[in-house]
Formats: C-alpha cells, structure tokens, sequence
C-alpha cells in the first residue's frame, strides 16, 4: 500500500466510530495466524501497515528460534505515518502467550526497540495502532545472538594411570576394651577409663545449655501481582469479557482480583474494576463493566491474589 493510500485509510478517521478495528484484518489479525518471520543467518524482517481507521488494528508476527539455541533476542521497529501526531507500537508475548515484561517496546521519534535476554523457543509480536486513528507503515527487524556454547571437559576421557601399590598394612588386634591412651584404636573410641576430655569420646553438655531449636522452615512462596495486556475483548450484557494473558500457570486463581490500569501507568482506572469469570491454564477471562473504546485506550490490567 502507497503511503498516499495509507493517508486516505487515516482520513477516515472521523468516522472511526462506526468502524470495527478488525474489519479489514487478515488472518495475522489473530494470535493463531500470525505471520513467521523467517531468520537468515540470525536475522529476519517484516514489513506492513496497521490502521484503526481502517479496520485493520493489529498485525500478529511469529519468531521461532534454532532448536535448542538460547541467547539474546534485539527486536526493533521503524514506521512512518500519513501525518505528524499518529503512533505504532509494538509488545511480546512468550509461546505460552504471557507478554513478556523485559521486552516492552521503547524508544524516541518513529524508532522503537525490545530486547528479550536468555531467549529461546517460540516468540509472538503484535504490531498495532493503540488510539483511534493511529495508522503506519512499519518495518520490524529481528536479530538473535546465540550463547557461545564451549566444548565442555569430559573427565572420562582423560587417562590416568593407576596409583602404585602399598605395602599391606595389618589390622589392629585390639579393640579397645579398656581405655589405653597407646592404642590407636581408642583414639576413635570411648572405652571404660577414658578421661572427660578424651578425643573419643563425646563433648558434654555445659549445665544450663541446651541444644539449639531445629531452623525453621522456609516460608512458603506466596505468589505475587502482575501486569497482563488485553488478548481479546467482546461485548457481553454491561459490558465486555476481556481475555488476558496468564492463568494457572502464574498461580491465578478465581479468587484473584483483576483491574484495569490508565493507560501505560500503574494507576488502577476509575470504575476499571474487574471480575474473574473464568481461569485457564495460560489465560484468564475477565469481565468489567466499561466499552470496547475505553479497554482499547487501557490495554493494561493488573491481576492480584
């Protein structure tokens, strides 16, 4: 698509109201369909354009690893837009679709970057246009740098030759019946005779001292808050059913509480209060009584015991 294209899909901006952001996606406008990013050499790339006036909001990209290969993952990405003020950003999510926290994009002007350290497997990209209006074309880069893996040392392989032999040493007879500070063996017994201070024999407790209470035991790991993003939303009676990234997994429970944060902050959102309907191994749905606009503006909830 010509950028003079792109400029015409953004001038529908004003009637944005009335469009669905998935109107005109394709099918890497979902997770299960996204596009794989092909690694040359440790390197790939991925070009195209997202439009919310448009209808097509979200482009999905896919990043497999080497089998077996860990390192570090530099994702960065360069847009341009119709005209001056619109935005396109970007996130990562693991193979078990939980976004990755490390890696949420950064960066000045029309040039955004992510690094995921200690990367292997499956990664999931999702380029899209956060506000109404946002249109871009972008181009994202992937390159990964492999862990330089040395040969390890196999001490099996190394010859060593045997020891030289000894001269028998006989046993000693005595067994230490009775305490003889001469004998060998006593200096590992506490024979009848032996002296309180004897090196065989047991330290005895000072009077008024006991012995110290067993430690106690570790505490138990108590499972801690965090930020998810929305995965998929839909309207239902009062409002919408959000599905978020992370379930079971990361130890949510039905009991958990959910609420949506402003924008990209911490700070929970007024009336952004959520119900856990249901739990999954890797995700979780939630409802909350605000509209699909207000959840696309606030794409952050956060999940808590």
């Amino acid at each position: 698509m010509s950028r003079w294209a792109l400029a015409g899909l953004v001038v529908c901006g004003a009637c944005a109201n009335t469009v669905s952001q998935d109107r005109a996606t394709g099918p890497d406008g979902r997770i299960k369909g996204a596009l794989p990013v092909v690694l040359a050499e440790n390197a790939g790339t991925a070009k195209g354009i997202v439009t919310y006036p448009g209808g097509d909001r979200v482009d999905w990209k896919m990043i497999e690893l080497p089998p077996g290969a860990k390192g570090r993952l530099d994702l960065q990405m360069t847009y341009s837009t119709p005209r001056p003020g619109l935005k396109v950003t970007f996130d990562v999510f693991d193979q078990w679709n939980v976004p990755v926290k490390e890696a949420a994009a950064s960066g000045r002007g029309r040039i955004k970057s992510a690094t995921v350290a200690k990367a292997t497997g499956k990664y999931f990209v999702r380029i899209w246009a956060p506000r109404r209006g946002d249109a871009g074309q972008y181009k994202l880069t992937a390159e990964f740098h492999p862990e330089i893996v040395l040969p390890g040392f196999n001490p099996s392989t190394v010859a060593v030759a045997d020891p030289p032999k000894l001269p028998e040493i006989p046993e000693p007879v005595s067994t230490c019946q009775v305490f003889d500070p001469n004998d060998l063996v006593c200096g590992t017994k506490c024979p009848p005779g032996a002296p309180v201070d004897w090196k065989g024999c047991p330290k005895p407790t000072p009077p008024g001292i006991t012995e110290p209470p067993p430690p106690p035991p570790p505490p138990v790991e108590t499972k801690k808050p965090f930020v998810t993003r929305v995965l998929k939303l839909g309207i239902e009676g009062d409002g919408v059913d959000i599905t978020l990234g992370g379930g079971s997994d990361l130890g949510v429970a039905a009991s958990w509480k959910a609420v949506v944060l402003r924008g990209e902050t911490t700070v929970p959102l007024p009336g952004g209060n959520a119900t856990i309907k249901r739990v999954n191994k890797t995700t979780t749905l939630v409802h909350v009584k605000m509209t699909p606009d207000q959840v696309g503006a606030n794409p952050n909830v956060q999940l808590s015991p």
